[in-house]
């Protein structure tokens, strides 16, 4: 796949798979990392790298990942791209796992609705804190007047 960057520079991307050890307070942890690599620069892994895929693919405000930086608004689009077409050509079962992982992040969770306690009716509460909504807003507002 080629993909013009925000610099205007062509490149053919795709993601590599590696493990590595991780040492968590529980001990040492083994963990796959994918890496966005450039196939025109080279075919050798080390210096053809781009960039990590960050595992959380949201916008942040205050550190936005080099992943985010460098491809702009295209990014979560690009990211699923390359994820599936990553599992694809894929044959290794742990990281197949953490390619569905990954994927898993861009499905859209249907919003939570709740049941009334009064009138029964569905609605979608709002949070306060740890504790939910348990009364839709139309009885909220006869119980205060």
């Amino acid at each position: 796949m080629r993909l013009h960057v925000n610099s205007g520079v062509l490149m053919k991307l795709e993601l590599k798979a590696t493990k590595k050890q991780v040492n968590k307070a529980s001990g040492w942890e083994e963990s796959i990392v994918l890496a966005v690599i450039d196939l025109d620069k080279s075919n050798a892994y080390p210096t053809n790298f781009v960039c990590m895929l960050p595992a959380d693919l949201k916008p942040r405000t205050k550190q936005p990942s080099i992943f985010m930086q460098t491809f702009g608004d295209e990014a979560p689009k690009l990211a699923k791209t390359l994820l599936l077409k990553a599992l694809n050509g894929e044959d290794n079962a742990e990281v197949k796992n953490e390619i569905h992982k990954r994927l898993k992040t861009f499905e859209v969770t249907p919003p939570v609705e709740a049941q009334c306690v009064v009138c029964h009716r569905t609605f979608q509460p709002k949070r306060y804190g740890r504790y939910q909504q348990r009364v839709c807003p139309a009885c909220r507002q006869v119980q205060e007047t």
